[in-house]
């Protein structure tokens, strides 16, 4: 997280001094605690998001190891469904917390929905796969090696894959 960047949230003392006032009506008490209240809530959830977000990002870096040390290649698919049974938080939580969010990677700043990719089975045998990025990588990077006079097949280009 960057923090140098994130304000300190905090209530100010203003308001809880107003509650130690004397001549306060009980409506005016009440409705100071009550933002008292929320304040306290609001900063307490954006602290949690931001726990989340951290713990998202861990799981990246474990579930993604491979990619941080050979690139696109070696992206592992992994899906919101894992991230969620993984931190015990539901999909929808998960997909909030990372949207408009990016990670600072060695192989350059990315999405953090970046690393979430469909599989793609390459043995039905063992159940091995994928992740269609690196498959589309993969392509792209035969493809940019080419000769163009003599283009690759699309059986070539999937043997080459």
């Amino acid at each position: 997280m960057n923090k140098e960047s994130t304000p300190v949230l905090r209530v100010n003392k203003i308001y809880k001094d107003l509650l130690k006032k004397e001549n306060l009506k009980p409506k005016e008490k009440e409705f100071i605690q009550e933002k008292l209240k929320q304040a306290i809530l609001f900063i307490k959830g954006l602290e949690q998001r931001g726990q989340t977000i951290k713990e998202i990002a861990k799981f990246i870096v474990q579930k993604q190891k491979k990619f941080f040390k050979e690139g696109h290649i070696a992206l592992v698919p992994m899906n919101l469904k894992d991230v969620a049974q993984a931190l015990d938080r539901n999909e929808s939580t998960i997909s909030r917390a990372i949207s408009n969010k990016y990670m600072d990677t060695p192989q350059g700043i990315y999405p953090i929905k970046f690393f979430f990719s469909q599989a793609m089975k390459i043995d039905d045998n063992n159940g091995a796969a994928v992740s269609n990025r690196s498959i589309k990588e993969a392509i792209k990077e035969l493809l940019e090696v080419e000769d163009k006079s003599s283009p690759l097949s699309d059986q070539e280009i999937e043997k080459g894959v």
